[in-house]
């Protein structure tokens, strides 16, 4: 048939120059030189003109190669976007992307783009709201659910993990990998060993740092993992909207009331650290303690309880009208529940135990407005509020908001090991106001370790030996500010207190008699301030009030608000001339709870300072260096103090001088391993547990569990997994019973024991291997609280399948994790028998391992342990009895012909 050939030049197709940009762009991009990705795949994009071949193709015929070649571009818009938000143009990339999202909803790594595009332009709800959507179309269109990959992104968002600084680069959406790396420090993103790209070019390197675990959570949860058993506090509440006459408002207006009141629910939660759960109706549960225990839940509890019954009540007669009325009812409880995750958010879906339906039998009982709580929390909170006990119901209490209940009257406990603490820090107060230069100290140590004490006891020191009549060492004035655990009223606390006490303003003075403070104290300290009105609005925005200079007033007629800058500006002028006037002594004290832009204005500030005698004390937990690993470092005049423990010879004096109870310091004395405040407690406790030892009282338990909190949720694995293994564990028992590979579990190890968790034993009872012990029982007591029977189970035998294959034959290992997975079989209604067979035949097997090794006495005890886990109806137990006689009589002949020199043994080794 007779036609025509077109013949042309390969180069003279667009298509052919297309793959040549491609190719380039693509390689610019491995390279990480996004710029010129950028501009050859812009380049190669820019030569499509609208469809391919479209003024050829035939309509309705499919071109298997059009697909392909529709695909490639779409995918090179996905290269040149990851190229681009390396750049940083996440807000000129949006609009293009949810255009071709659009077309392609369902195409994942666009989807991922979009999200990451939006968050770094502060629109989370947005990027969030993106994901819902993909989700839905791939479970409408094909039953499917998202990709692991666009799942773990969601989690990020979630969890504002640090890392979505970095911009996605590879062939798919990517998140912080749960390996562990080393962290960020302070203002700079963790590096990722995944599919992340490096920091822009403009930014420095981020600093070498020692290795620890990476902070975000981890991306998914193992299916044990998602049940845990936690203590928590909760508040329910129940209302009622009502008529005159009784009667319930229309549907639309208990519609408008229910959403109005979970959002004040909501707001009043977030100051106290709690997470609202709707539960039914007109009932909603404010949990506090998961997915992260504090030690003073309860208080928090309580706290938001009294303070919602004040917001609520004051709702007064809306939504309906001036006839209709709210009815307020509030429980507040306290005990163990058991708290189920997925993987859709960070909180619990499911959270259940009798406390709950206790405080649900409690709701319709309540008088409208009161507040009632349980035996635990009231006792938990001490001296928070008066409470008294209503009519016929037993267990409950009636909160007030009376006058708090004084705390019980105690002996301050001795200040012993501390005299060179005091030394160092009286010698940089010393030193500041002799040469006119401000210095830093940082007192650090974990939760109870005296860190307060500490800082106290110097302050009044000073106060005390200052001699009156020296002028180069005139006594201090002191300024005390704490940052509070919740309810800050201002973001620049603890700045906030330092500025109440440079004015003599007190706590809670309404904002009208603030501001002449404010006004008087900037006329006394700065006299010659450029702009005074600005100054003092600067200082009345760090404590939180509304000024007229601190906000507009309308369209062109009102002040520019202040910024954080000119806020931490007057709040060093204010600090430096109060020292010029005499010598200052600020304490911050637990300033691990400080927002980090306070963290950075605090370190820097003794530099920033000019010649003023100046001691600035901070006082934090440990928690403050490892987020903020460089704390301190290269900083002229700072000094860091390590709180360490006391010796047990002084843990022992307080514990006895405390309880009166000589005779039972010694173990208290263990359990407290030289921290003053788990001392107190347990010298308060009389009870014990099943063996014999003290029982850990509520306060350390919860400073227990908050600590566990503190740390990731791999780490948080691994311990769990530790404590397994017993309060003395091993690196390898660690890897078996986790799964996990030999160097993340030592990385993992030697980060637990930085965070005074674990200490490592100096000679490892097992030949080879590294040895740690749980720095305090109660920590492992409250991880193993935590963990489900049957996960339990399963971890025990995995322990006992590890301690079966050691070189070294432990038959005290082995029937210990066989027992304990016999235990917990039984308590959850399992059978057992074959449990008890496998035990008693793993040790068997462990006696003929010791004797081929030619350690008969080891061989006997291993024969001693099945004996005892054999039951006596069992057949091969008159074998087992024969067997040992027979080793037994091996034995004794053998001290015959040794002359006696071999040791004979009848027992348990152990």
């Amino acid at each position: 048939m007779p036609g025509y050939i077109l013949r042309i030049e390969p180069e003279q197709l667009d298509l052919t120059r297309f793959h040549e940009l491609v190719t380039l762009g693509r390689a610019h991009l491995a390279a990480g030189d996004w710029a010129a990705a950028s501009r050859q795949l812009r380049d190669a994009l820019a030569l499509w003109r609208g469809p391919a071949l479209a003024d050829v193709a035939d309509s309705g015929i499919t071109w298997p190669e059009l697909t392909a070649l529709r695909g490639t571009r779409l995918a090179v818009y996905e290269d040149c976007f990851q190229a681009e938000l390396a750049l940083g143009r996440d807000r000129e990339l949006i609009d293009e992307l949810e255009a071709l999202l659009e077309a392609e909803p369902t195409r994942e790594r666009l989807v991922a783009q979009l999200m990451v595009a939006l968050y770094n332009c502060g629109r989370q709800p947005e990027a969030l709201a993106r994901y819902r959507r993909a989700r839905d179309l791939l479970a409408h269109r094909f039953g499917l659910e998202p990709g692991r990959n666009l799942q773990r992104l969601q989690h990020a968002i979630l969890s504002h993990d640090p890392a979505l600084a970095l911009k996605l680069v590879g062939t798919g959406p990517a998140v912080p990998s749960p390996a562990y790396r080393a962290p960020a420090s302070r203002g700079t993103a963790a590096s990722a060993s995944t599919a992340l790209s490096p920091p822009r070019r403009d930014h420095p390197p981020a600093p070498s740092v020692p290795p620890g675990p990476d902070r975000s959570p981890r991306p998914y949860r193992e299916s044990w993992e998602r049940v845990e058993c936690r203590r928590v506090s909760v508040v329910m509440v129940r209302t009622r909207w009502t008529t005159p006459d009784g009667d319930v408002p229309s549907p639309g207006r208990i519609d408008h009331a229910v959403k109005e009141l979970t959002s004040t629910l909501q707001e009043q939660a977030a100051h106290y650290g709690g997470s609202v759960r709707r539960a039914f109706g007109s009932v909603w549960m404010i949990i506090f303690g998961a997915p992260r225990a504090h030690e003073d839940d309860p208080e928090r509890a309580v706290r938001a309880a009294l303070a919602l019954r004040r917001r609520l009540v004051s709702l007064g007669s809306r939504p309906g009208g001036d006839d209709e009325r709210l009815t307020v009812q509030l429980v507040v409880g306290t005990g163990e529940v058991v708290v189920t995750y997925d993987d859709s958010a960070p909180e619990p879906v499911e959270v259940t135990g009798e406390v709950l339906d206790s405080c649900h039998q409690w709701l319709p009982q309540v008088p409208s407005g009161e507040v009632w709580a349980c035996d635990a929390t009231v006792e938990a909170v001490g001296s928070l509020c008066d409470a008294s006990r209503p009519d016929g119901v037993p267990g409950a209490w009636r909160l007030t908001t009376g006058r708090p209940r004084s705390a019980p009257a105690s002996a301050e406990p001795a200040f012993l090991e501390r005299t060179r603490e005091l030394h160092i820090l009286r010698g940089a107060y010393q030193d500041a106001v002799r040469r006119r230069l401000p210095h830093l100290v940082t007192v650090v140590g974990e939760p109870g370790i005296g860190k307060t004490r500490l800082i106290g006891e110097f302050t009044a020191t000073l106060r005390a030996d200052a001699p009156r009549d020296d002028p180069e060492y005139p006594p201090p004035r002191v300024l005390y500010a704490a940052a509070p655990a919740f309810d800050a009223h201002t973001p620049y606390e603890p700045l906030a207190g330092l500025v109440r006490g440079c004015a003599a303003v007190r706590p809670g003075a309404a904002g009208a008699a603030v501001l002449p403070a404010l006004a008087e104290a900037v006329a006394r300290l700065l006299p010659h301030a450029p702009d005074a009105d600005r100054t003092v609005a600067a200082l009345a925005a760090c404590l939180g009030l509304p000024t007229p200079a601190a906000s507009p007033e309308g369209p062109g007629g009102g002040h520019e608000a202040v910024t954080r800058e000119e806020v931490l500006d007057a709040v060093r002028s204010v600090l430096e001339e109060t020292a010029a006037e005499h010598p200052l002594v600020v304490v911050l004290d637990d300033f691990h709870r400080a927002a980090d832009f306070v963290r950075g204005f605090v370190e820097d500030l003794t530099v920033r300072l000019g010649p003023v005698g100046l001691l600035l004390v901070v006082g934090a937990r440990s928690e403050l260096l490892h987020a903020s690993p460089g704390w301190g470092c290269a900083k002229r005049r700072s000094s860091l103090i390590t709180v360490a423990p006391l010796s047990a010879t002084a843990t022992h004096a307080l514990i006895e001088a405390a309880s009166g109870r000589p005779q039972d310091a010694g173990d208290r004395t263990a359990l407290a391993d030289g921290n003053p405040l788990f001392a107190q407690e347990y010298a308060r406790t009389t009870a014990v547990d099943a063996r014999h030892r003290p029982v850990h009282p509520p306060t350390v338990r919860a400073v227990a569990a908050a600590q566990l909190d503190t740390v990731d949720s791999v780490a948080k694995s691994v311990l769990r997994d530790a404590a397994v293994v017993g309060e003395t564990l091993w690196r390898s028992a660690v890897g078996a019973v986790s799964l996990r590979e030999s160097e993340e579990v030592t990385r993992v190890l030697e980060y637990l024991e930085s965070r005074d968790l674990l200490r490592r034993v100096h000679r490892s009872s097992i030949p080879g291997d590294i040895e740690y012990a749980f720095r305090y029982p109660v920590t492992r007591d409250v991880v193993l609280a935590q963990l489900p029977g049957r996960v339990l189970l399963e971890r025990h035998l995995r322990a006992a399948n590890w301690a079966s294959l050691l070189d070294s034959v432990r038959p005290d290992l082995l029937a210990l994790h066989y027992d304990r997975a016999i235990a917990l079989a039984e308590a959850d209604g399992a059978p057992v028998e074959a449990l008890e067979r496998q035990a008693w035949e793993a040790l068997v097997a462990a006696s003929a391992r010791a004797a081929a090794t030619g350690d008969d006495d080891r061989a006997v005890s291993c024969l001693d342990y099945a004996l005892d886990r054999c039951p006596p109806g069992e057949p091969e137990r008159t074998w087992l009895l024969t067997h040992r006689a027979r080793m037994v009589d091996s034995l004794a002949d053998g001290d015959l012909r040794d002359g006696g020199g071999r040791r004979r043994t009848d027992r348990r080794l152990g």
